[in-house]
């Protein structure tokens, strides 16, 4: 009997250009839940300062793409500037530098 085997991939997204802000939100956020609204409203405002920096879905497209056909046992594809910014960050730094950067990145930080 032929053995099947499955090979996984991880690709890794950056920042996207796409509509997931208005999309998502629009869909999720209540503004009836007050006590939400002022992250929300500081996660709107870092999205749209930073949006110049995502990334063409295309690039996320063709980078699954070569993880799928490019016959390899690679395990990770980073796609994206951002993502690779974030991976060499979360590479670099412990656990609350990267947490807190990425707050201080999205203005959370409380």
């Amino acid at each position: 009997m032929e053995q099947i085997c499955c090979k996984a991939k991880i690709v890794e997204p950056g920042m996207t250009n796409t509509d997931f802000k208005g999309r998502s939100f629009d869909f999720s956020n209540d503004v009836s839940l007050v006590e939400y609204q002022g992250l929300v409203g500081k996660l709107f405002k870092a999205l749209e300062s930073l949006s110049h920096t995502f990334s063409d879905p295309i690039v996320v497209a063709q980078v699954i793409y070569q993880a799928a056909t490019d016959g390899t046992d690679q395990l990770r594809y980073v796609a994206g500037e951002t993502a690779k910014e974030m991976v060499a960050d979360r590479r670099r730094l412990d656990d609350a530098s990267f947490i807190g950067g990425m707050k201080a990145k999205f203005g959370l930080q409380q």
